[in-house]
């Protein structure tokens, strides 16, 4: 028993000395604002800025290997007339193809799978499709207005009526079947058998050059239809049905091929036809010069048409800057939200348009401000894809909202430098999302090819776009 209560008593004495010890540490039991010291204080302020935004064509992006491709004719009373087509090449899957020692076609068949449309089911479109009388070389480059009449034979080789039915909205796909004219597949059957191989592909696009398809031009005031194919391996194939020797044959031996084969989309846009009151402004599309007069109306065009500019100055920040009052070494950014608000009136509502659901943007610093500012011509589709912070779609509140910190930041700290950041705003579509170990990883597709369309509020509309900037700042600056 002895033992035991001295082992209890050391115990007690243990803990009653680090009472003793806590008794005597001078604990500062501060929290909150007041643990700051008076000349360390900050406090965080939002600003808004409203710089000039211009509506410029997106002409200058290389449309050459795209995931999706459009042809077709789209009206829109406030964009005009959108005719598409896509150029492509196609070559034999088997070697050494023999047609026997004589042999007859009786026709040609080219099948295209359509995934998706723009506009009216209905309409009773006209295609066409031209053999290309120019080879695609896969290391040039093909902006959506490259002058596809030089690189087509005159009249077309074969036309087809396309109108669908669709059995719900889950039927979405076509497959498209265009008979051509016997002498694609006399030229075709009659290819020389060095042409015929893998090994010499490129002799095959010298003899065969690859077709183009696309449609009549729509009227004035009738919607039309942009339909959307993907390229793959199994989207495009050509049939040839003969006579071998006198016996019943068919060969299915030339397709399209995304690894081994080009293609790229031409695009015509007119935008004289447009007939409503919020039609763009020719007049002014395309003028970034700083004496420009901004539009009231914005315009996100897909399929290579109008794109909003935003060209933040040097002079802006200036500004800004003298006016608050700041020093721009004693202020910390911590985001800048560019936001833009969505026309809406009576007829247009975005809910029942074909809204992208969100944007993405591409910037690029400039040391000089020059009168016009042309988009920067990309080798890819894909570098445009380079920037997604945000700009989904609040269908609740009607607008856009994408952060654009790094880029505001950069400017700043490259003032003395780079006289503007120029950003070009674009749409997306989300495609897929997967899930990995609890965290969810959206992947996105570039919409540029796909002819989505919105109206934004302009720079002289009464929501102009902004820049909403929060920042710290000494609280006594």
């Amino acid at each position: 028993m002895i033992e035991k209560f001295t082992k209890k008593a050391e115990i007690l004495f243990f803990f009653i000395l680090i009472l003793l010890f806590a008794s005597c540490t001078n604990v500062d039991k501060t929290i909150g604002i007041d643990f700051i010291p008076d000349d360390e204080q900050i406090t965080l302020v939002t600003d808004t800025l409203y710089p000039s935004v211009y509506n410029i064509t997106l002409d200058s992006v290389m449309t050459k290997n795209l995931q999706y491709n459009s042809f077709g004719s789209y009206y829109d009373p406030m964009f005009g007339t959108t005719t598409a087509g896509m150029a492509f090449q196609i070559a034999p899957t088997t070697d050494s193809v023999s047609f026997g020692t004589t042999h007859t076609v009786d026709s040609v068949v080219l099948q295209m799978i359509v995934t998706d449309r723009t506009g009216d089911n209905s309409y009773n479109q006209t295609l066409k499709v031209y053999e290309l009388n120019k080879k695609i070389y896969y290391d040039s480059i093909y902006y959506p207005t490259v002058d596809i009449n030089s690189m087509i034979a005159p009249v077309p080789v074969g036309t087809k009526d396309y109108q669908r039915t669709p059995k719900d909205r889950w039927d979405i796909a076509d497959t498209i079947k265009i008979r051509l004219d016997n002498s694609i597949g006399e030229k075709l059957t009659s290819a020389p058998m060095d042409v015929m191989t893998y090994d010499s592909i490129d002799l095959f696009y010298e003899y065969f050059k690859g077709l183009y398809i696309t449609s009549d031009d729509v009227a004035s005031g009738i919607t039309g239809r942009m339909n959307r194919i993907p390229l793959s391996t199994t989207s495009i194939s050509l049939s040839v049905y003969y006579k071998r020797d006198g016996q019943d044959t068919t060969a299915n031996y030339w397709h399209y091929n995304a690894g081994y084969m080009e293609s790229f989309t031409a695009v015509q846009h007119d935008y004289t036809t447009a007939t409503h009151s919020l039609k763009i402004n020719t007049a002014s599309l395309n003028d970034t010069s700083s004496t420009a007069a901004l539009d009231s109306t914005l315009y996100i065009q897909g399929l290579f048409g109008i794109t909003p500019m935003i060209k933040i100055r040097k002079d802006d920040i200036q500004n800004w800057l003298t006016a608050k009052n700041l020093n721009i070494e004693q202020i910390a950014i911590s985001r800048v939200m560019l936001e833009f608000d969505v026309e809406r009136f009576a007829g247009y509502e975005p809910d029942k348009t074909v809204t992208p659901i969100g944007l993405f943007y591409r910037s690029r610093q400039k040391t000089s401000d020059t009168a016009t500012v042309s988009y920067p011509h990309l080798l890819s589709i894909n570098e445009l894809n380079s920037s997604l912070f945000g700009g989904a779609l609040n269908r609740t509140l009607h607008k856009y909202s994408m952060k654009v910190t790094y880029d505001f930041i950069s400017i700043i700290k490259n003032i003395e430098t780079s006289n503007s950041v120029i950003i070009y705003v674009s749409p997306y579509l989300q495609l897929t999302n997967t899930s990995y170990y609890g965290s969810t990883t959206y992947s996105y597709i570039e919409n540029q090819a796909l002819l989505y369309q919105t109206l934004l509020k302009g720079s002289s509309s009464s929501q102009p776009p902004r820049l909403i900037i929060t920042y710290a700042k000494p609280k006594y600056q």
